[in-house]
């Protein structure tokens, strides 16, 4: 939680220290989203910053506005590493209640279907699990 992450962070810039599930361009979004200065140190956030961001955390949808960067589907390599993920729910190792499906996964195969199977088995997976909380 982002509350464990500032005690031990206090001396960090929050550009520079990070939770571990974020990208670097992505947790700076978050900042700028949020309008909480990137060059602040962790020691800095009040709680009304550290709520925001936590709630930003738990609760941000996305939309997706279209195809990717090249403007063409394929599999790319890459995602959240396999062993910090438990297969039989889907559910990460590192935070309870985050769970993971499809190509957000560190899986490569051969394309011609083998990322949907992967989508729909690990969707269902998740979603089994979802249901039973």
């Amino acid at each position: 939680d982002l509350h464990s992450f500032k005690k031990t962070h206090t001396k960090n810039l929050l550009k520079n220290a990070k939770p571990q599930i974020f990208t670097q361009k992505f947790w700076l979004k978050i900042l700028n989203y949020l309008n909480i200065k990137s060059d602040k140190n962790w020691a800095d956030i009040n709680k009304k910053e550290l709520d925001q961001l936590d709630n930003v955390c738990q609760r941000l949808e996305l939309d997706i506005l279209g195809q990717n960067r090249f403007k063409d589907e394929f599999v790319e390599c890459g995602g959240i590493e396999l062993k910090e993920v438990n297969f039989k729910t889907m559910e990460s190792k590192l935070v309870s209640g985050l769970y993971f499906a499809g190509e957000i996964l560190d899986i490569d195969g051969i394309t011609g279907g083998f990322n949907f199977q992967n989508a729909w088995t690990s969707g269902y997976i998740v979603g089994h699990n979802i249901a039973k909380i």
